[in-house]
């Protein structure tokens, strides 16, 4: 269940009246987590039907990671300076638009810490939500610090995503993509099809699956190949591009595969996740991004193209960090994490960010990776830190939230994002609403606890 990653302090509504001459509408926004799709045991993710991947089951394990506000440092941003105003005919009081939705779109070269044989790979997440107050703000009014959100099931659902038009990207290795909602997220197909296919195990947990009329290409290693019609239910489902032998030939990553024929159709996805031996770095040092929308469905979102983004450079995490990624305290003690310490290198980056997102749901016989929907209680932690050394501390006050989760509703499992990002905000020009989507693009690290 995707969250948004920043919010608005507004309540949500079409003005905000005031006597003085100030603007209206203020925001703050957040940082967020690398990318919702995680590769599965062994590597052989899935994607899932309309959104993020999620290793091993074939579905939609998907991020929490969203969100946004605020123009700010360390990205191109445009700020909507809190709508137009207008002020009636004898009287002070001013009529400006407030915020009503909150964006991220986080592009990552995203692996796995402790699962290396899940590999790397291109993760986009594009998360547009209505706008929810935080439970915790460590800096009031800016963009960095911490931010954390408590979420009950019953009373206090998570916002859920929205369709607001087509995201571009342009600027990443294997060329531009763009990114589409399809019913519970966005996806991002480069090609789709039918035809004849035909499937033949090959080396120990690949395939080849050769479809009549496919237009397969080099720069689809490393993507994802959606397959639906087989009759054996393995052959099915949303497999990673490890090798492009033909424009009609894929070579994929699928242990359970057996030779079949079939009428099938299929999908090519762009930053789905994850990829085994992904010989790719889809972000490569030097790499500057640029972002853009169509806008649509509840049209709450028209920017202008950013101009680019320069992208976060790849990083080790320092010895400190990759420990405390798989074991996240419950204890409400403060937690540090990032590349700067003893252990660690970090490559240039405007931010680090960290996001951590907990459930409560059943994780019996799910991937190590996997995320399933919180039972009763959520929390999400987000935190943005400019320039410095590449280390950022999360307040106790923030991680007593976890623990005070764990205590009504014992959690389960806690995914933690440690990002190196380039950052960028982009800003409905006036009359609009001043909404605000926060663009990360960098590397990303994702680690899981199992507490």
């Amino acid at each position: 269940m995707a969250l948004a990653l920043a919010t608005t302090l507004a309540v949500a509504g079409c003005c905000d009246m005031r006597d003085d001459d100030g603007p209206g509408g203020g925001s703050t926004s957040g940082g967020g987590d690398g990318g919702s799709a995680a590769s599965g045991e062994g590597g052989s993710s899935s994607s899932g039907e309309g959104g993020s991947s999620s290793s091993g089951e074939g579905g939609s394990s998907s991020s929490g990671e969203g969100g946004s506000s605020s123009s700010g440092e360390g990205g191109s941003s445009s700020s909507g300076e809190g709508g137009s105003s207008s002020s009636g005919e004898g009287g002070s009081d001013r009529c400006s638009p407030v915020a009503t939705h909150n964006g991220i779109i986080s592009i990552q070269d995203v692996s796995i810490q402790g699962l290396p044989q899940a590999g790397h790979g291109l993760t986009v997440q594009v998360l547009f939500t209505s706008s929810t107050p935080p439970a915790y703000e460590q800096t009031p009014g800016k963009i960095d610090g911490c931010r954390a959100w408590v979420y009950d099931v019953e009373d206090s659902p998570p916002p859920a995503l929205t369709d607001q038009g087509v995201i571009t990207i342009a600027g990443l290795e294997g060329g531009p993509i763009a990114c589409r909602f399809a019913g519970s997220g966005y996806v991002c197909p480069t090609s789709t099809g039918a035809g004849q296919a035909s499937v033949a195990p090959g080396q120990p947990g690949t395939a080849a699956y050769t479809i009549e009329g496919a237009t397969f290409s080099a720069a689809d290693v490393g993507r994802y190949l959606r397959v639906t019609g087989a009759a054996n239910a393995r052959n099915q489902g949303a497999f990673p591009i490890v090798a492009v032998e033909s424009s009609t030939t894929a070579i994929v990553v699928n242990q359970g595969a057996a030779e079949e024929a079939f009428a099938a159709e299929y999908t090519v996805l762009a930053g789905a996740g994850p990829v085994p031996n992904n010989p790719v770095d889809p972000i490569e040092r030097g790499a500057e991004v640029v972002v853009g929308v169509s806008p649509g469905g509840e049209m709450a979102f028209d920017f202008p193209d950013t101009a680019p983004i320069p992208a976060g450079q790849a990083f080790t995490p320092d010895t400190a960090s990759a420990a405390a990624l798989v074991a996240v305290p419950l204890d409400g003690s403060a937690l540090t994490l990032g590349c700067g310490g003893p252990g660690g290198s970090c490559g240039s980056a405007q931010a680090t960010v960290v996001r951590i997102t907990s459930t409560d749901g059943n994780v019996e016989g799910a991937s190590p990776a996997a995320m399933p929907p919180p039972a009763r209680k959520q929390v999400e932690i987000q935190c943005v830190a400019f320039g410095g050394d590449g280390t950022l501390t999360i307040p106790a006050e923030a991680m007593k939230l976890l623990q005070e989760a764990h205590q009504v509703s014992p959690i389960s499992r806690i995914r933690t994002a440690l990002m190196r990002e380039g950052w960028a905000n982009a800003t409905n020009a006036a009359p609009l609403p001043p909404n605000t989507a926060s663009i990360l693009v960098g590397h990303g690290l994702l680690g899981f606890t199992n507490p």
